[in-house]
């Protein structure tokens, strides 16, 4: 008999250390595919009409962009970057400047933390730097600048009712504004002319707001919406305006979704 209650005592201390074990190894795997890392990279293109506004008056036109993009999430944490190089943007002639073709680059990124449980509404904190030089030929200047400053972001989305296909594509919206209150950097103005160049300290903001639906189907999703962006830059030491820019259009972008 007391053979037989040592061997059921055996069994019963087997039975919970595996009951245990299996517990913790549960508990490990659901932990780990919460913090499991899903990422994407797309192309986001930009089609812009807007005005640009300095001393020489406004100029109206329309543009083209692309933006490289890429995002990665853990559980409630995420980041964002998306940026272009430097691009030549033809304009219409000036009578004051004559044929200006600005080159503009553009980096955002962002830290963002998803403020409720379903991970619908994100907050993001980073930085933007925007890089122009602009050719001006009848006054015989090129003007350069760099600006960089914290961003934040408050990004929304909101998934819909999948289609009814026997191949089923998951849809949603998503909206997102992003703002650079606070901008700094220099204009420099290079002269052909022989005139010495000139240094002028600036600062600047910049707004940005996105709305857009989107289809996910197997390793992709495809997004088509609107996009706005507002800048406006100011001389540090003068308080004079140096230039603003207010543009809108439509914006197109596709992702591939990279892991689990």
């Amino acid at each position: 008999m007391q053979l037989d209650s040592n061997r059921r005592l055996r069994a019963l201390a087997v039975a919970l250390g595996a009951a245990a074990l299996l517990t913790g190894t549960s508990a490990q795997a659901k932990s780990a595919a919460r913090a499991r890392v899903h990422a994407h990279a797309g192309l986001q293109l930009l089609f812009v009409t807007g005005v640009h506004r300095d001393v020489a008056g406004s100029q109206y036109g329309v543009g083209g962009a692309a933006l490289l993009e890429f995002g990665a999430r853990a559980g409630r944490v995420g980041i964002v970057l998306e940026g272009i190089p430097p691009v030549s943007i033809p304009q219409r002639a000036s009578a004051y400047y004559g044929q200006a073709t600005p080159a503009v680059g553009i980096f955002n990124g962002a830290v963002r933390f998803a403020v409720d449980r379903n991970r619908h509404l994100w907050f993001g904190a980073g930085t933007t730097v925007i890089n122009q030089r602009t050719p001006l030929p009848n006054i015989s200047q090129v003007a350069s600048s760099r600006l960089a400053g914290a961003r934040y972001e408050l990004a929304y989305e909101q998934p819909l009712a999948s289609s009814t296909r026997q191949v089923r594509a998951a849809r949603f919206v998503e909206v997102s504004i992003g703002a650079a209150p606070r901008l700094f950097g220099a204009d420099r103005f290079l002269y052909s002319n022989g005139s010495p160049a000139v240094n002028k300290d600036e600062r600047a903001a910049e707004v940005d707001a996105t709305l857009a639906y989107g289809i996910r189907y197997r390793e992709s999703e495809l997004l088509a919406g609107i996009r706005t962006i507002d800048f406006s830059a100011q001389f540090t030491r003068t308080g004079e305006e140096a230039d603003r820019n207010n543009g809108a259009g439509l914006m197109l972008e596709w992702r591939r979704l990279i892991g689990p």
